[in-house]
């Protein structure tokens, strides 16, 4: 193993390839104090050896004083690392500076690690910033608090909030659930789905109407996942079948389709309906769905034979 010193040396080598070969020498030794030497590299003038130097922090610092060599190059990107470091390595001094930075995933690991003390979770609830006041509402112990922050004027507490209380398994009420669906929030709307889904299934039209075709799919994917807000859905609301499964092609989305075609419970015009959207090229399922073409209902008969017909022509 070639010295210390040689390898700082190397370092400073105006020859890239004996420079390159130091670098590549300090990662084969790979322990902690190979950072003395990394650390001229976090400045340097090449992007390739600062690269480099952040892989090393990110996998060797251990103490303290590694947090601050990242912190003082003022380097966005750096200071980023900073931040996800202080998850192994707490220190209250560099917190508080990297909770000041533009950056909002630095300042959203800054505060998590500044929350685990009451004295700044409170301190945090009140912060003009959401992000610090969304890390604040995942680690306060106060339910009521939660509850509270439902009605934040800024959509990121109010959506950790609301994964706080699912998490917590505390309820809201009605007129709560409806004042956040009129947000019109696509993240807050995609956060109580479940929520609506599990307590009120008599919200079901206005949580589709205020649903765009991500949220849909969403939910498409919790009713197919869980027969119980299948039941819910069938009973309250059977006609958001046809609309949250309209785009809906993977193959659990497929077989869940099939599954309520099946379904003698499911009324005929929403299993005819079903039946009506069907991808036509996906001729593989026309063994599974070919009994319905003697069915007595003459609407799933006649959808049934259209899309067995147009089985027959995708395949050729």
């Amino acid at each position: 193993m070639e010295s210390k010193s040689k390898l700082k040396r190397d370092l400073s080598s105006k020859d890239i390839r004996i420079k390159r070969k130091a670098v590549r020498q300090l990662f084969e030794i790979g322990e902690v104090w190979i950072l003395e030497l990394f650390k001229t590299l976090l400045s340097d003038n090449d992007i390739w050896f600062q690269s480099k130097a952040l892989n090393a922090y990110k996998e060797y610092a251990t103490y303290k004083e590694h947090l601050h060599d990242l912190i003082q190059t003022k380097n966005e990107s750096f200071q980023r690392v900073a931040a996800d470091l202080l998850q192994r390595i707490p220190d209250e001094s560099a917190a508080e500076i990297l909770i000041k930075s533009q950056d909002s995933q630095t300042k959203k690991n800054a505060a998590k690690s500044l929350a685990k003390d009451v004295k700044w979770r409170q301190i945090f609830l009140e912060d003009e910033s959401p992000v610090i006041r969304a890390v604040a509402i995942e680690h306060t112990e106060d339910d009521n608090i939660l509850i509270e922050t439902l009605d934040d004027e800024n959509p990121l507490p109010v959506i950790s909030s609301i994964g706080e209380i699912k998490r917590r398994n505390l309820e809201i009420n009605e007129s709560t659930v409806k004042r956040l669906l009129q947000r019109d929030h696509e993240r807050i709307t995609a956060s109580i789905s479940d929520i609506i889904l599990d307590s009120f299934p008599h919200l079901f039209q206005e949580l589709i109407q205020s649903s765009n075709e991500r949220i849909l799919s969403d939910i498409a994917t919790k009713i197919h996942g869980n027969s119980e807000f299948y039941s819910k859905v069938k009973e309250h609301a059977p006609l958001l079948l046809p609309r949250v499964l309209r785009n809906q092609n993977d193959t659990n989305a497929l077989d869940f389709r099939l599954k309520c075609i099946s379904d003698e419970k499911l009324d005929p015009l929403i299993r005819a309906k079903l039946i009506e959207q069907f991808p036509h090229k996906k001729h593989e399922y026309s063994e599974k769905i070919e009994p319905l073409s003697t069915h007595d209902d003459d609407l799933i008969r006649i959808t049934t034979n259209n899309l067995l017909d147009s089985f027959k022509t995708t395949s050729g």
